[in-house]
């Protein structure tokens, strides 16, 4: 809204009827509204406006010319299990990348160990296996802390990757693991080992679903170690190699 010079004196009277009568203030007055009239009205005051905060990328395979693939085996470790897939992975020499339940770890650190010094890759998978999405904040953040302590006290190891149970998890809940330390890793080949099935079956999804750069999802239950022996047998035979989810990466777009 513009005020003319006759509004502004009168203004400026009213509020000091004494200094007005002056003329050395009234010329004042002319001089200070000239100066306002040619600045013009003021700028509109501005808001900062922040970007959206990115969202956490969730790993599901790596772009790359390479024939590598990360063998990944959730819910261990598992007495029993956990062996016969460490040995068909000796056999093959192949690496692979164990996402360890923190309370497993506890109940069975030595098998936990032995993933670790035959050059296996440890993740984080939770203390206890819950639906993080069904869990308030505080007690995600008991899930993640617990398995965290569990691995730096048992295995003396941090984990770079955590996979959440059943794949679900929120941005949220993403940037609790990030500010952890972690990146979220899913997969893109799912041969649903957890299912009753012969490993027959496991390994022709895995073979037939295979692509370079592939995460493959396992479990530690008894299809994934009976079948594992026959899938990296045929990967092999089609000039895949196997490494652990953190080497994938790395080789990301080569």
């Amino acid at each position: 809204m513009s005020i003319t010079r006759g509004q502004f004196l009168r203004s400026l009277g009213k509020s000091l009827p004494g200094l007005v009568a002056s003329t050395g203030v009234a010329t004042a007055a002319e001089a200070i509204f000239r100066r306002v009239a040619q600045a013009g009205p003021p700028e509109p005051a501005t808001t900062t406006i922040r970007p959206p905060t990115a969202p956490v990328p969730f790993l599901r395979q790596v772009r790359t010319g390479e024939r590598a693939v990360a063998f990944t085996f959730d819910d261990g470790p598992a007495p029993g299990v956990t062996e016969r897939l460490l040995d068909a992975l000796r056999v093959h020499e192949a690496r692979a990348t164990f996402f360890m339940i923190g309370e497993k770890v506890s109940a069975a650190p030595e098998l936990a160990r032995r993933v670790l010094a035959e050059g296996h890759e440890l993740g984080h998978h939770t203390w206890t296996h819950p639906n993080l999405t069904q869990l308030p904040d505080a007690q995600v953040d008991e899930e993640l802390d617990r398995a965290v302590t569990a691995f730096q006290t048992l295995l003396v190891a941090r984990a770079a990757w955590f996979r959440p149970p059943f794949g679900a998890l929120r941005q949220d809940q993403a940037r609790r693991v990030r500010d952890r330390g972690m990146a979220v890793a899913l997969w893109s080949v799912d041969p649903q080992d957890w299912k009753p099935r012969p490993g027959a079956e496991i390994t022709q999804h895995i073979v037939e679903h295979v692509h370079p750069g592939a995460i493959i999802l396992g479990h530690e239950m008894l299809p994934s170690s009976e079948s594992l022996d026959a899938t990296l047998t045929q990967l092999r035979q089609a000039n895949y190699r196997f490494v652990t989810l953190s080497e994938l990466n790395r080789l990301a777009a080569c």
